[in-house]
Protein backbone atom coordinates (compact mmCIF):
# COMPACT_ATOMS: atom_id res chain seq x y z
CA UNK A 1 0.00 0.00 0.00
CA UNK A 2 1.35 3.91 -0.97
CA UNK A 3 0.49 7.04 -0.26
CA UNK A 4 -1.04 7.69 -4.16
CA UNK A 5 2.12 9.14 -6.36
CA UNK A 6 3.72 10.38 -3.42
CA UNK A 7 5.75 6.83 -3.23
CA UNK A 8 5.44 6.86 0.68
CA UNK A 9 4.72 3.12 1.86
CA UNK A 10 2.13 2.96 4.35
CA UNK A 11 1.91 -0.54 6.48
CA UNK A 12 5.31 -1.54 5.90
CA UNK A 13 6.35 -3.08 9.08
CA UNK A 14 3.24 -5.32 8.91
CA UNK A 15 3.78 -6.07 5.22
CA UNK A 16 7.03 -7.10 6.02
CA UNK A 17 5.88 -9.32 8.90
CA UNK A 18 3.51 -10.89 6.58
CA UNK A 19 5.90 -11.16 3.30
CA UNK A 20 8.77 -12.77 5.75
CA UNK A 21 6.26 -15.90 7.38
CA UNK A 22 3.62 -15.12 10.15
CA UNK A 23 2.91 -18.11 12.01
CA UNK A 24 0.71 -19.42 14.93
CA UNK A 25 3.64 -19.23 17.39
CA UNK A 26 4.36 -15.50 16.25
CA UNK A 27 0.51 -14.68 16.72
CA UNK A 28 0.38 -15.80 20.41
CA UNK A 29 3.89 -14.27 21.20
CA UNK A 30 2.33 -11.12 19.90
CA UNK A 31 -0.94 -12.12 22.21
CA UNK A 32 0.91 -12.50 25.32
CA UNK A 33 3.40 -9.23 24.73
CA UNK A 34 0.23 -7.38 23.54
CA UNK A 35 -1.38 -7.96 27.22
CA UNK A 36 1.78 -7.09 28.80
CA UNK A 37 2.07 -3.79 27.37
CA UNK A 38 -1.58 -2.61 27.84
CA UNK A 39 -0.57 -3.21 31.86
CA UNK A 40 2.18 -1.03 31.21
CA UNK A 41 0.57 1.44 29.81
CA UNK A 42 -3.02 1.91 31.68
CA UNK A 43 -1.08 4.14 34.68
CA UNK A 44 0.96 5.72 32.25
CA UNK A 45 -1.34 7.39 30.21
CA UNK A 46 -3.43 8.41 32.75
CA UNK A 47 -0.78 9.90 34.86
CA UNK A 48 0.57 11.60 31.44
CA UNK A 49 -3.21 13.21 30.69
CA UNK A 50 -3.26 14.41 34.43
CA UNK A 51 0.34 15.80 34.33
CA UNK A 52 -1.49 17.66 31.19
CA UNK A 53 -4.18 19.22 33.64
CA UNK A 54 -7.44 17.10 31.73
CA UNK A 55 -9.44 13.86 32.33
CA UNK A 56 -7.35 11.11 32.33
CA UNK A 57 -9.41 8.94 30.04
CA UNK A 58 -8.19 11.41 27.54
CA UNK A 59 -4.80 9.33 27.98
CA UNK A 60 -6.72 6.08 27.95
CA UNK A 61 -8.27 6.93 24.78
CA UNK A 62 -4.68 8.03 23.05
CA UNK A 63 -3.34 4.75 23.67
CA UNK A 64 -6.15 2.53 22.50
CA UNK A 65 -6.58 4.60 19.56
CA UNK A 66 -2.75 5.47 18.48
CA UNK A 67 -1.27 1.94 19.53
CA UNK A 68 -3.15 0.13 16.77
CA UNK A 69 -3.83 3.20 14.37
CA UNK A 70 -0.25 4.06 14.33
CA UNK A 71 1.27 0.74 14.66
CA UNK A 72 -0.35 -0.99 11.35
CA UNK A 73 0.34 2.02 9.36
CA UNK A 74 4.03 2.72 10.10
CA UNK A 75 7.51 1.53 9.49
CA UNK A 76 8.86 0.52 12.81
CA UNK A 77 7.61 -3.00 13.86
CA UNK A 78 7.95 -2.99 17.45
CA UNK A 79 7.23 0.95 18.19
CA UNK A 80 4.19 0.94 20.53
CA UNK A 81 2.62 4.25 20.48
CA UNK A 82 0.16 6.54 22.71
CA UNK A 83 0.57 9.74 25.13
CA UNK A 84 4.33 10.14 26.90
CA UNK A 85 5.20 12.14 29.41
CA UNK A 86 7.62 14.50 27.58
CA UNK A 87 4.50 16.10 25.51
CA UNK A 88 3.15 17.37 28.87
CA UNK A 89 5.78 19.69 29.11
CA UNK A 90 4.18 21.34 26.00
CA UNK A 91 0.44 20.33 26.49
CA UNK A 92 0.30 22.00 30.13
CA UNK A 93 0.66 25.70 28.82
CA UNK A 94 -2.12 24.68 25.98
CA UNK A 95 -4.61 23.70 28.44
CA UNK A 96 -3.75 26.39 30.94
CA UNK A 97 -4.74 28.82 28.26
CA UNK A 98 -7.08 27.16 26.05
CA UNK A 99 -8.63 24.23 27.61
CA UNK A 100 -9.42 20.90 26.19
CA UNK A 101 -10.23 22.14 22.85
CA UNK A 102 -6.94 23.94 22.22
CA UNK A 103 -5.38 20.84 22.69
CA UNK A 104 -7.46 19.05 20.18
CA UNK A 105 -6.57 22.07 17.93
CA UNK A 106 -2.84 22.07 18.71
CA UNK A 107 -2.83 18.31 18.11
CA UNK A 108 -4.48 18.40 14.69
CA UNK A 109 -2.40 20.88 13.90
CA UNK A 110 1.16 19.23 14.83
CA UNK A 111 -0.65 15.72 13.04
CA UNK A 112 -0.79 18.38 9.29
CA UNK A 113 3.15 18.96 10.05
CA UNK A 114 3.70 15.60 10.81
CA UNK A 115 2.19 14.64 7.82
CA UNK A 116 3.89 16.86 5.56
CA UNK A 117 7.30 16.05 6.82
CA UNK A 118 6.75 12.79 6.31
CA UNK A 119 5.28 13.58 2.78
CA UNK A 120 8.04 15.74 2.06
CA UNK A 121 10.65 12.39 2.74
CA UNK A 122 12.56 14.32 5.98
CA UNK A 123 12.45 11.73 7.59
CA UNK A 124 16.53 11.05 7.60
CA UNK A 125 16.59 15.39 8.21
CA UNK A 126 14.95 14.81 11.38
CA UNK A 127 17.63 11.92 12.69
CA UNK A 128 20.13 15.00 11.87
CA UNK A 129 19.42 17.00 14.79
CA UNK A 130 21.99 16.94 16.67
CA UNK A 131 22.33 15.20 19.97
CA UNK A 132 22.92 17.92 21.87
CA UNK A 133 20.12 19.66 20.61
CA UNK A 134 17.73 16.30 21.50
CA UNK A 135 19.09 15.84 24.74
CA UNK A 136 19.19 19.51 26.20
CA UNK A 137 15.37 19.99 25.60
CA UNK A 138 14.58 16.27 26.52
CA UNK A 139 16.37 16.54 30.05
CA UNK A 140 14.44 19.47 30.67
CA UNK A 141 11.07 18.33 30.04
CA UNK A 142 12.61 15.36 32.87
CA UNK A 143 12.66 18.70 35.23
CA UNK A 144 9.52 20.11 34.35
CA UNK A 145 7.53 16.76 34.87
CA UNK A 146 9.39 16.39 38.10
CA UNK A 147 7.98 19.91 39.55
CA UNK A 148 4.46 19.12 38.00
CA UNK A 149 4.37 15.74 40.25
CA UNK A 150 5.16 17.59 43.54
CA UNK A 151 1.79 19.03 44.29
CA UNK A 152 -0.03 15.35 44.11
CA UNK A 153 2.60 13.69 45.38
CA UNK A 154 2.38 15.49 48.79
CA UNK A 155 -1.18 16.56 48.32
CA UNK A 156 -0.69 20.03 48.61
CA UNK A 157 -3.55 22.72 48.00
CA UNK A 158 -2.14 25.27 45.47
CA UNK A 159 -4.34 28.68 44.79
CA UNK A 160 -3.18 28.94 41.42
CA UNK A 161 -1.89 27.26 38.75
CA UNK A 162 1.17 29.14 37.19
CA UNK A 163 2.25 28.24 34.00
CA UNK A 164 5.99 28.97 34.32
CA UNK A 165 8.91 27.12 36.30
CA UNK A 166 10.05 29.80 38.73
CA UNK A 167 6.36 30.68 39.54
CA UNK A 168 5.46 27.33 39.86
CA UNK A 169 8.34 26.35 42.20
CA UNK A 170 7.71 29.59 44.64
CA UNK A 171 3.69 28.30 44.70
CA UNK A 172 4.49 25.01 45.40
CA UNK A 173 6.70 26.63 48.39
CA UNK A 174 4.12 28.70 50.00
CA UNK A 175 1.42 25.70 49.59
CA UNK A 176 4.25 23.78 51.37
CA UNK A 177 2.30 23.88 54.86
CA UNK A 178 -0.73 22.09 53.15
CA UNK A 179 1.09 18.58 53.04
CA UNK A 180 -1.32 15.93 53.75
CA UNK A 181 0.36 13.16 55.41
CA UNK A 182 -1.57 10.74 53.74
CA UNK A 183 -0.81 11.58 49.99
CA UNK A 184 2.82 11.43 50.94
CA UNK A 185 2.92 8.09 52.49
CA UNK A 186 1.45 6.45 49.24
CA UNK A 187 3.37 8.45 47.13
CA UNK A 188 7.01 7.49 49.19
CA UNK A 189 5.88 3.89 49.48
CA UNK A 190 4.94 3.90 45.71
CA UNK A 191 7.93 5.40 44.80
CA UNK A 192 9.98 3.32 46.83
CA UNK A 193 8.19 -0.47 45.46
CA UNK A 194 9.17 0.48 42.06
CA UNK A 195 13.01 1.62 43.00
CA UNK A 196 13.44 -1.86 44.92
CA UNK A 197 11.36 -4.52 42.58
CA UNK A 198 13.76 -4.04 40.11
CA UNK A 199 16.32 -5.71 42.38
CA UNK A 200 14.51 -9.25 42.70
CA UNK A 201 14.85 -9.45 38.62
CA UNK A 202 10.59 -11.03 38.64
CA UNK A 203 8.87 -10.94 35.20
CA UNK A 204 6.10 -9.20 36.92
CA UNK A 205 6.28 -5.05 36.29
CA UNK A 206 7.45 -3.14 38.95
CA UNK A 207 5.14 -0.43 38.29
CA UNK A 208 2.24 -2.65 38.67
CA UNK A 209 2.77 -4.14 41.81
CA UNK A 210 3.82 -0.19 43.16
CA UNK A 211 0.23 0.81 42.09
CA UNK A 212 -1.65 -1.97 43.54
CA UNK A 213 0.75 -1.22 47.00
CA UNK A 214 0.06 2.04 46.68
CA UNK A 215 -3.88 2.00 45.89
CA UNK A 216 -4.03 -0.69 49.21
CA UNK A 217 -2.24 2.15 51.13
CA UNK A 218 -5.07 4.42 49.76
CA UNK A 219 -8.14 2.85 50.84
CA UNK A 220 -6.23 1.42 53.96
CA UNK A 221 -5.26 4.68 55.51
CA UNK A 222 -8.36 6.28 55.92
CA UNK A 223 -10.07 3.42 57.87
CA UNK A 224 -7.33 3.76 60.19
CA UNK A 225 -6.37 7.36 60.63
CA UNK A 226 -9.77 9.31 59.00
CA UNK A 227 -7.82 12.89 59.12
CA UNK A 228 -4.88 10.93 56.53
CA UNK A 229 -7.58 11.20 53.73
CA UNK A 230 -5.99 10.29 50.18
CA UNK A 231 -6.82 12.15 46.91
CA UNK A 232 -8.09 9.91 44.01
CA UNK A 233 -8.84 9.58 40.38
CA UNK A 234 -12.47 9.46 42.06
CA UNK A 235 -12.18 12.14 43.89
CA UNK A 236 -10.27 14.94 41.65
CA UNK A 237 -12.35 13.86 38.23
CA UNK A 238 -14.99 11.43 38.95
CA UNK A 239 -13.58 8.24 37.77
CA UNK A 240 -13.25 6.77 34.36
CA UNK A 241 -16.13 6.51 32.28
CA UNK A 242 -16.99 2.76 31.28
CA UNK A 243 -17.78 3.48 27.86
CA UNK A 244 -16.18 4.00 23.90
CA UNK A 245 -14.31 7.04 22.83
CA UNK A 246 -17.34 9.10 21.01
CA UNK A 247 -16.80 11.48 18.06
CA UNK A 248 -16.21 14.51 19.12
CA UNK A 249 -16.08 18.27 17.44
CA UNK A 250 -13.43 20.75 18.26
CA UNK A 251 -14.70 22.83 21.07
CA UNK A 252 -12.75 25.85 20.38
CA UNK A 253 -13.51 28.06 17.62
CA UNK A 254 -11.33 27.28 14.27
CA UNK A 255 -10.37 31.17 14.27
CA UNK A 256 -6.88 32.81 12.26
CA UNK A 257 -5.86 34.26 15.95
CA UNK A 258 -6.35 31.02 17.70
CA UNK A 259 -4.58 29.00 15.13
CA UNK A 260 -1.59 31.60 14.78
CA UNK A 261 -1.05 31.88 18.58
CA UNK A 262 -1.12 27.29 18.66
CA UNK A 263 1.84 27.27 15.69
CA UNK A 264 4.49 27.72 18.25
CA UNK A 265 2.84 24.83 20.14
CA UNK A 266 1.70 22.73 17.62
CA UNK A 267 5.01 22.91 15.75
CA UNK A 268 6.72 21.90 19.07
CA UNK A 269 4.53 19.16 19.32
CA UNK A 270 5.04 17.80 15.57
CA UNK A 271 9.02 18.12 16.57
CA UNK A 272 8.61 16.11 19.39
CA UNK A 273 6.72 13.73 18.57
CA UNK A 274 9.16 13.01 14.86
CA UNK A 275 12.22 12.58 17.10
CA UNK A 276 11.00 10.81 20.29
CA UNK A 277 9.17 8.53 17.37
CA UNK A 278 12.46 7.61 14.66
CA UNK A 279 14.64 7.97 18.26
CA UNK A 280 12.43 4.82 19.06
CA UNK A 281 12.80 3.04 15.80
CA UNK A 282 16.33 3.74 15.91
CA UNK A 283 16.54 2.11 19.37
CA UNK A 284 14.69 -1.40 18.56
CA UNK A 285 16.60 -1.44 15.08
CA UNK A 286 19.98 -1.83 16.83
CA UNK A 287 18.42 -4.24 19.33
CA UNK A 288 16.72 -6.55 16.39
CA UNK A 289 19.09 -5.68 13.77
CA UNK A 290 15.44 -4.55 11.60
CA UNK A 291 15.51 -1.18 9.63
CA UNK A 292 12.46 1.02 10.35
CA UNK A 293 11.08 3.20 7.03
CA UNK A 294 11.11 6.70 8.91
CA UNK A 295 9.32 8.51 6.08
CA UNK A 296 6.48 5.90 6.65
CA UNK A 297 6.83 6.65 10.06
CA UNK A 298 6.22 10.21 10.63
CA UNK A 299 3.19 9.76 7.92
CA UNK A 300 1.80 7.40 10.22
CA UNK A 301 2.10 9.63 13.14
CA UNK A 302 0.32 12.34 11.58
CA UNK A 303 -2.62 10.10 10.55
CA UNK A 304 -2.56 9.24 14.43
CA UNK A 305 -2.18 12.71 15.43
CA UNK A 306 -5.19 13.91 13.06
CA UNK A 307 -7.55 11.04 14.30
CA UNK A 308 -6.99 10.97 17.97
CA UNK A 309 -8.62 14.70 18.79
CA UNK A 310 -11.94 13.76 17.20
CA UNK A 311 -11.80 10.52 19.57
CA UNK A 312 -10.83 12.44 22.59
CA UNK A 313 -7.52 10.94 22.90
CA UNK A 314 -4.86 12.73 23.97
CA UNK A 315 -1.48 13.47 21.60
CA UNK A 316 0.15 10.19 21.02
CA UNK A 317 4.33 9.58 19.43
CA UNK A 318 5.77 6.42 20.58
CA UNK A 319 6.94 5.81 23.75
CA UNK A 320 10.47 4.03 24.42
CA UNK A 321 10.06 2.62 27.35
CA UNK A 322 7.10 0.56 26.36
CA UNK A 323 8.45 -0.22 23.05
CA UNK A 324 11.05 -1.82 24.21
CA UNK A 325 9.01 -3.65 27.14
CA UNK A 326 7.12 -4.92 24.17
CA UNK A 327 10.25 -6.43 22.18
CA UNK A 328 11.59 -8.21 25.68
CA UNK A 329 8.51 -9.73 26.14
CA UNK A 330 8.50 -11.70 23.16
CA UNK A 331 6.59 -9.03 20.39
CA UNK A 332 7.25 -10.65 16.85
CA UNK A 333 4.97 -7.52 14.79
CA UNK A 334 2.82 -4.47 15.11
CA UNK A 335 0.39 -6.73 15.74
CA UNK A 336 1.38 -6.40 19.65
CA UNK A 337 0.44 -3.09 19.11
CA UNK A 338 -2.81 -3.46 18.41
CA UNK A 339 -3.39 -6.33 21.38
CA UNK A 340 -2.36 -3.83 23.82
CA UNK A 341 -5.10 -1.34 22.16
CA UNK A 342 -7.85 -3.34 22.26
CA UNK A 343 -6.81 -5.00 25.85
CA UNK A 344 -7.06 -1.23 27.37
CA UNK A 345 -10.40 -1.02 25.73
CA UNK A 346 -11.72 -3.96 27.02
CA UNK A 347 -9.78 -3.32 30.36
CA UNK A 348 -11.81 0.29 30.50
CA UNK A 349 -15.05 -1.04 29.73
CA UNK A 350 -14.38 -3.57 32.07
CA UNK A 351 -12.99 -2.26 35.30
CA UNK A 352 -13.08 1.41 34.62
CA UNK A 353 -15.06 1.76 38.23
CA UNK A 354 -12.15 0.37 40.02
CA UNK A 355 -9.27 3.12 38.74
CA UNK A 356 -11.46 5.57 40.66
CA UNK A 357 -9.68 4.65 43.85
CA UNK A 358 -5.76 4.41 42.26
CA UNK A 359 -4.37 7.66 44.20
CA UNK A 360 -2.93 10.70 42.74
CA UNK A 361 -0.11 10.35 44.54
CA UNK A 362 0.61 6.85 43.07
CA UNK A 363 0.51 8.09 39.56
CA UNK A 364 2.97 10.84 40.85
CA UNK A 365 5.36 8.70 41.87
CA UNK A 366 5.10 6.56 38.64
CA UNK A 367 5.89 10.18 36.79
CA UNK A 368 8.36 10.50 39.01
CA UNK A 369 10.58 7.56 37.81
CA UNK A 370 9.23 8.12 34.78
CA UNK A 371 10.85 11.98 34.62
CA UNK A 372 14.79 10.54 36.23
CA UNK A 373 14.93 8.42 32.84
CA UNK A 374 13.92 11.06 30.93
CA UNK A 375 16.69 13.63 32.20
CA UNK A 376 18.71 10.66 32.09
CA UNK A 377 21.87 11.96 33.71
CA UNK A 378 24.58 9.43 32.43
CA UNK A 379 23.99 10.98 28.59
CA UNK A 380 23.77 15.04 30.25
CA UNK A 381 27.85 14.58 31.64
CA UNK A 382 28.73 12.05 28.44
CA UNK A 383 27.99 15.40 26.50
CA UNK A 384 29.82 17.58 29.48
CA UNK A 385 33.30 15.18 29.85
CA UNK A 386 33.53 14.31 25.91
CA UNK A 387 31.62 17.19 23.83
CA UNK A 388 33.21 20.41 22.59
CA UNK A 389 32.50 24.09 23.75
CA UNK A 390 29.60 24.53 21.43
CA UNK A 391 28.12 20.59 22.37
CA UNK A 392 28.09 21.99 25.86
CA UNK A 393 26.68 25.40 25.24
CA UNK A 394 23.69 23.92 23.05
CA UNK A 395 22.88 21.17 25.68
CA UNK A 396 22.91 23.92 28.31
CA UNK A 397 21.06 26.23 26.25
CA UNK A 398 18.22 23.85 25.32
CA UNK A 399 17.90 22.87 28.87
CA UNK A 400 17.66 26.20 30.15
CA UNK A 401 15.08 27.19 28.14
CA UNK A 402 12.87 24.27 28.80
CA UNK A 403 13.21 24.72 32.09
CA UNK A 404 13.20 28.39 32.82
CA UNK A 405 11.58 29.74 29.73
CA UNK A 406 9.04 27.48 27.68
CA UNK A 407 9.33 24.31 25.63
CA UNK A 408 8.26 25.76 22.60
CA UNK A 409 11.28 28.31 22.68
CA UNK A 410 13.31 25.61 23.31
CA UNK A 411 12.50 23.46 20.21
CA UNK A 412 12.66 26.67 18.13
CA UNK A 413 15.88 27.66 19.63
CA UNK A 414 16.92 23.95 18.79
CA UNK A 415 16.29 24.03 15.88
CA UNK A 416 18.09 26.90 14.88
CA UNK A 417 21.25 25.86 16.97
CA UNK A 418 20.52 22.75 14.87
CA UNK A 419 20.82 24.68 11.99
CA UNK A 420 24.43 26.55 12.64
CA UNK A 421 25.94 23.93 13.70
CA UNK A 422 25.07 21.96 10.95
CA UNK A 423 26.41 25.21 8.58
CA UNK A 424 29.60 25.31 11.18
CA UNK A 425 30.42 21.86 10.08
CA UNK A 426 29.91 21.89 6.76
CA UNK A 427 32.42 25.32 6.70
CA UNK A 428 34.36 23.27 8.12
CA UNK A 429 34.54 20.68 5.71
CA UNK A 430 35.05 22.91 2.66
CA UNK A 431 36.99 24.81 1.63
CA UNK A 432 39.84 25.79 -0.89
CA UNK A 433 43.32 25.46 -2.07
CA UNK A 434 46.36 26.75 -4.39
CA UNK A 435 47.65 23.72 -5.29
CA UNK A 436 51.70 24.44 -4.76
CA UNK A 437 54.84 23.18 -6.69
CA UNK A 438 56.13 21.82 -3.02
CA UNK A 439 53.26 19.24 -3.28
CA UNK A 440 52.82 19.09 -6.38
CA UNK A 441 55.64 19.19 -8.37
CA UNK A 442 54.90 17.12 -11.35
CA UNK A 443 52.43 18.81 -12.47
CA UNK A 444 53.44 22.46 -11.83
CA UNK A 445 57.15 22.06 -13.64
CA UNK A 446 54.97 21.80 -16.71
CA UNK A 447 52.60 24.53 -16.13
CA UNK A 448 53.84 27.98 -16.77
CA UNK A 449 54.39 30.48 -13.58
CA UNK A 450 51.44 32.34 -14.81
CA UNK A 451 49.02 29.17 -14.23
CA UNK A 452 47.46 27.92 -10.85
CA UNK A 453 45.37 25.11 -9.99
CA UNK A 454 42.75 25.98 -7.24
CA UNK A 455 41.14 23.01 -5.58
CA UNK A 456 37.91 23.42 -3.88
CA UNK A 457 36.57 20.21 -2.24
CA UNK A 458 33.14 19.67 0.18
CA UNK A 459 29.86 20.89 -0.50
CA UNK A 460 28.86 24.47 -1.00
CA UNK A 461 26.06 25.74 0.25
CA UNK A 462 25.30 28.00 3.27
CA UNK A 463 28.13 29.90 4.67
CA UNK A 464 30.48 27.11 3.71
CA UNK A 465 31.21 28.94 0.49
CA UNK A 466 32.94 32.48 1.50
CA UNK A 467 35.28 30.41 3.57
CA UNK A 468 36.41 28.38 -0.16
CA UNK A 469 35.88 31.65 -2.46
CA UNK A 470 37.79 34.11 -0.06
CA UNK A 471 41.08 32.86 -0.76
CA UNK A 472 40.61 32.45 -4.54
CA UNK A 473 39.68 36.18 -4.88
CA UNK A 474 42.39 37.71 -2.65
CA UNK A 475 45.55 35.50 -3.85
CA UNK A 476 45.28 35.09 -7.89
CA UNK A 477 47.28 38.70 -8.74
CA UNK A 478 49.64 37.87 -11.74
CA UNK A 479 48.01 35.37 -13.00
CA UNK A 480 46.73 34.31 -16.82
CA UNK A 481 44.95 31.21 -15.93
CA UNK A 482 42.98 29.74 -13.12
CA UNK A 483 41.99 26.01 -13.03
CA UNK A 484 38.88 25.50 -10.28
CA UNK A 485 39.11 22.01 -9.50
CA UNK A 486 35.96 20.68 -8.54
CA UNK A 487 35.73 17.68 -8.60
CA UNK A 488 35.45 17.81 -4.69
CA UNK A 489 31.98 19.42 -4.54
CA UNK A 490 29.14 17.04 -4.70
CA UNK A 491 26.64 19.55 -3.94
CA UNK A 492 26.12 23.33 -4.98
CA UNK A 493 23.02 25.31 -4.41
CA UNK A 494 21.86 28.87 -4.61
CA UNK A 495 24.09 30.19 -1.95
CA UNK A 496 27.14 28.61 -3.28
CA UNK A 497 26.13 30.02 -7.05
CA UNK A 498 26.03 33.54 -5.78
CA UNK A 499 29.50 32.72 -4.38
CA UNK A 500 31.16 30.80 -7.04
CA UNK A 501 30.27 33.24 -10.08
CA UNK A 502 31.27 36.54 -7.50
CA UNK A 503 34.52 35.01 -7.26
CA UNK A 504 34.47 34.09 -11.35
CA UNK A 505 33.50 37.73 -11.64
CA UNK A 506 36.55 38.73 -9.84
CA UNK A 507 39.22 36.67 -11.24
CA UNK A 508 37.59 38.03 -14.99
CA UNK A 509 37.85 41.92 -14.26
CA UNK A 510 41.26 40.66 -13.16
CA UNK A 511 41.38 39.26 -16.90
CA UNK A 512 41.90 36.07 -15.96
CA UNK A 513 40.77 32.87 -17.76
CA UNK A 514 39.13 30.58 -15.41
CA UNK A 515 38.36 26.74 -16.49
CA UNK A 516 36.38 24.47 -14.46
CA UNK A 517 37.61 20.98 -14.05
CA UNK A 518 35.98 17.85 -13.30
CA UNK A 519 32.16 19.22 -12.28
CA UNK A 520 29.77 16.87 -11.01
CA UNK A 521 26.56 16.01 -12.21
CA UNK A 522 24.73 18.15 -9.65
CA UNK A 523 27.10 21.10 -9.67
CA UNK A 524 27.16 21.37 -13.39
CA UNK A 525 23.19 21.49 -13.47
CA UNK A 526 22.56 24.32 -10.93
CA UNK A 527 25.23 26.19 -12.57
CA UNK A 528 23.34 25.92 -16.36
CA UNK A 529 20.24 26.70 -14.96
CA UNK A 530 21.67 29.77 -13.51
CA UNK A 531 23.11 30.43 -16.52
CA UNK A 532 26.53 30.31 -16.29
CA UNK A 533 27.88 28.87 -19.63
CA UNK A 534 31.23 28.83 -21.22
CA UNK A 535 32.60 31.82 -22.92
CA UNK A 536 35.62 32.42 -25.16
CA UNK A 537 38.70 33.99 -23.12
CA UNK A 538 36.21 34.10 -19.66
CA UNK A 539 35.04 30.83 -19.23
CA UNK A 540 35.87 27.07 -20.05
CA UNK A 541 34.75 23.76 -18.72
CA UNK A 542 36.47 20.49 -18.94
CA UNK A 543 35.96 17.07 -18.13
CA UNK A 544 39.18 16.25 -16.29
CA UNK A 545 42.59 17.76 -15.37
CA UNK A 546 44.17 16.55 -18.14
CA UNK A 547 42.37 18.51 -20.32
CA UNK A 548 42.02 21.50 -18.36
CA UNK A 549 46.06 21.37 -18.36
CA UNK A 550 46.23 21.01 -22.00
CA UNK A 551 43.73 23.85 -22.48
CA UNK A 552 45.94 26.29 -20.02
CA UNK A 553 48.90 25.82 -21.88
CA UNK A 554 47.31 26.26 -25.45
CA UNK A 555 46.26 29.81 -23.64
CA UNK A 556 47.92 33.40 -24.87
CA UNK A 557 47.85 36.21 -22.90
CA UNK A 558 44.34 37.89 -22.64
CA UNK A 559 44.35 41.29 -24.77
CA UNK A 560 41.96 44.23 -24.08
CA UNK A 561 38.89 42.06 -25.70
CA UNK A 562 38.05 40.42 -22.02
Amino acid sequence: MRLGFLNIPLAKAIRETWRQGYRWSDLFADLGSGLTICIIAIPMTMAVAIACGIQPVHGLYGAIIAGPLIGLLGGSRLSVSGPVAELAVLIYPVVYQFGFGGVMLATWMAGIMLLIMGLGKLGRVIEFIPYPVTTGFIAGTGVVICVLQIKDFFGLTLLTQPKYFLDRLCGLVEAFPSIKLGDTTVGIVTLGVMMIWPRFKLPVPGHLIAMIVGSAIGVGLPLLKPEWGVATIGSQYGGIPQALPELLSFSHPLDLDTIRILFGSAFAIAMLCSIKALLCAVVLDGMTGTKHDPNAELVAHGIGNLVLPFLGGLTSTSALSRSVANLRVGARSPISAVVHGISILLVVLAFAPIFSYLPMAALSALLLIAAWNIFDLKHCLQIVRVGTRSDVAVLLICFGLTVLVDMVIAVGVGMVLAALLFMKQMANMTGGRWLLEASNADMHKHLPEDVMVYEISGPLFFGATEKAMSTLREHSSGLRVVILQMRGVPTLDISGVVALKSALESLQNKRIFVILSGVQPQPREVLLKAGLEEKPNRLAMCEDMEESLDLARRKRPLGSDL
